[in-house]
């Protein structure tokens, strides 16, 4: 006999949503993209991010992590912290310029540990949540992304979270969450362009005030 729900339909088995192991970088950005893709996927949370430095910013982020994906009753793991992982993978590569060579580098690492990780555990897709930042470019996470996987034998989704405002609509929901929402991409050069870009405006407002006396 088949079962019948409160509402007096027939409780057919439904078909299983395919896994996808998700590539975490910050909790912003994961809380929109497991909001937009829960439904269709059954989805797994993967915090990898050798390159976040100091400990203390590591440590904040991954904590936000956690607690989004429980918000949204997703399993989470996190990996191992070796920032070393990170330094080895871009030491000839510190002169580049944020957005290049360097950053193409950092994405491989992060990804290769996220493709075999997702091999380890018997799934055999994943993405990056990298994706709805309008500061990384699209090809370059998808190349970063292919290589990775096929060197794991398992399979790269390459999605584009950019669409539909995604970037914007993260901002929204961050909001609406109260989640931290770092200004720093993570590395330790990062962080050193940005406190530069501090400085410079902070400069600059010293200076806007002086011509006003």
């Amino acid at each position: 006999m088949i079962p019948i729900n409160r509402f007096g339909h027939a409780m057919t088995d439904q078909p299983a949503k395919p896994r996808l192991l998700l590539h975490i970088c910050c909790a912003p950005d994961e809380a929109w993209v497991v909001h937009t893709l829960a439904a269709d996927y059954d989805l797994r949370c993967f915090f990898c991010n050798p390159n976040i430095q100091p400990l203390e910013e590591y440590n904040k982020r991954c904590a936000e992590a956690a607690k989004t994906a429980g918000h949204y009753g997703v399993p989470f793991d996190a990996d191992v912290y070796k920032p070393q992982d990170w330094e080895d993978a871009v030491k000839d590569l510190l002169d580049t310029p944020e957005g290049g060579a360097r950053c193409e580098q950092c994405f491989l690492l992060r990804l290769r540990q996220t493709a075999r990780f997702c091999k380890n555990i018997g799934w055999s897709a994943f993405t990056t949540v990298m994706s709805i930042s309008p500061h990384k470019r699209i090809e370059m996470l998808n190349k970063t992304g292919t290589i990775a996987a096929e060197e794991s034998g398992v399979r790269y989704e390459p999605f584009n979270f950019k669409k539909n405002d995604g970037f914007l609509n993260s901002i929204r929901l961050s909001k609406e969450l109260g989640l931290y929402r770092q200004d720093y991409c993570g590395c330790r050069l990062s962080k050193a362009e940005r406190d530069d870009r501090k400085k410079a405006h902070h400069g600059d407002a010293e200076d806007t005030e002086k011509s006003k006396k």
